[in-house]
């Protein structure tokens, strides 16, 4: 009798992640251009800019991750077309930020090595951390898991077996990946496996050891950031949070493409109602889908989306300048576009408002992008009655929407 051969499938959540942030390839000069949780949200490579690589490269990768092929096939594969497009060995570049030519080393064995490890272990990281938030009702907690060897940083191993419950806010910044080839991994566990591991004199703990913290500044941005020792500049946050997070909204995002109107605002809702939206308003990082856009309205912004998206900069705009909306408030950005009392443009803006029972208007504005294929919510507050006729009484405002009368 013949036995059955088992064939690995593959990392779906992985595969997923890495699509997600294909669909924004972005040529970078240096690794800082693009920092920490910025990087979840798209595809790019150091040195890139200038050199018709990018996308050569995500081919590959995605090849590899969905056909579990080695880094010795990566390099295969991708050294001779690198080597066609003149991206290879050290060369004399011309830096963007600065004007000035310096030199730089572009594609090596070495460097397709690093970036074939650093996607990889971001998207699988990613791909658990799917899977830790599916699950996290049966298995709620999560434990470091450091390899022991010479090769691991001491404070790595400082954190091997710390276990903490998946939402802890440690999370937040020592998830790995936590630097350029770092090997450890979070495990989740049930109660149950925690009972059966220190039953097997496993030394757990469940305090996390006291950061000591280190001010780092990006010198292509001027950026201070306070970064815990053993963790490298750029890998202070949770890649794998940050990269489900960014094939959540891109698979929202498609089911939005083909949806009536009418499934838009329970669609969008049922991601702000989520506990990653709240985290995203306590830590913005990368961007959230909130408002759906109205067809009218869409084409009048001369706007192909279907739902509007807050960033993690405009987010951060917003907790400065308007501190006193609240993640209540927040919530209702699905109802205010599936239901407005009043829209109208002034110029590149869109206004999207409705007005409350106690006479105030909750306000949002909203802008396209020159190619038209997204918009983003640039402001939200609350506004009087005042207000908003002041902004009606502007020149070449143009009502679309009015039912203050209704």
């Amino acid at each position: 009798m013949a036995t059955a051969q088992l064939i690995p499938l593959p990392p779906e959540d992985a595969i997923r992640v890495l699509l997600a942030r294909g669909r924004r390839p972005s040529p970078t000069f240096a690794w800082q251009d693009a920092y920490a949780a910025h990087h979840a949200a798209m595809f790019t490579v150091a040195k890139s800019a200038g050199f018709d690589i990018l996308q050569d490269i995500f081919n590959t990768l995605s090849k590899a991750l969905q056909e579990g092929r080695t880094l010795r096939d990566f390099a295969r594969e991708l050294t001779p077309v690198l080597q066609a497009k003149g991206w290879w060995g050290r060369q004399m570049v011309t830096d963007p930020l600065t004007g000035e030519q310096q030199p730089a080393q572009l594609g090596s064995l070495r460097r397709l090595e690093t970036i074939f490890n650093a996607n990889m272990r971001v998207s699988y990281a990613a791909g658990h951390w799917a899977n830790f938030e599916r699950n996290k009702r049966a298995r709620p907690f999560l434990r470091y898991v450091a390899i022991r060897d010479d090769r691991t940083r001491p404070e790595h191993l400082r954190r091997h077996n710390l276990v903490l419950p998946v939402d802890h806010p440690y999370w937040d910044v020592w998830a790995p990946p936590c630097g350029w080839n770092c090997r450890c991994t979070l495990q989740s566990l049930s109660q149950r496996d925690i009972d059966q591991l220190q039953a097997e004199r496993e030394e757990l703990r469940f305090e996390p050891p006291v950061d000591e913290l280190k001010s780092w500044v990006n010198k292509r941005t001027g950026e201070v950031h306070d970064i815990p020792v053993g963790i490298d500049p750029g890998w202070n946050y949770n890649p794998g949070r940050a990269g489900a997070n960014v094939a959540i909204n891109e698979a929202l995002a498609q089911k939005a493409a083909g949806a009536p109107f009418e499934l838009l605002e329970p669609l969008v809702a049922e991601r702000v109602r989520s506990d990653a939206f709240a985290r995203f308003l306590e830590k913005p990082e990368g961007s959230m889908p909130v408002m759906p856009i109205p067809p009218a309205i869409a084409e009048a912004a001369g706007t192909a989306a279907r739902v509007a998206i807050l960033s993690a900069d405009t987010m951060q705009k917003q907790l400065r300048r308007h501190p006193e909306m609240t993640l209540a408030d927040y919530r209702t950005l699905p109802s205010i576009g599936a239901n407005p009392t009043l829209v109208f443009r002034d110029g590149a803006n869109t206004f999207v408002l409705v007005k409350l029972d106690d006479g105030r208007w909750r306000y949002v504005a909203a802008k396209t992008t020159k190619t038209g294929k997204a918009a983003f919510v640039t402001s939200f507050r609350y506004a009087s009655d005042e207000n908003v006729q002041r902004m009606l009484s502007r020149d070449n405002v143009k009502v679309l929407v009015d039912k203050r009368g209704k």
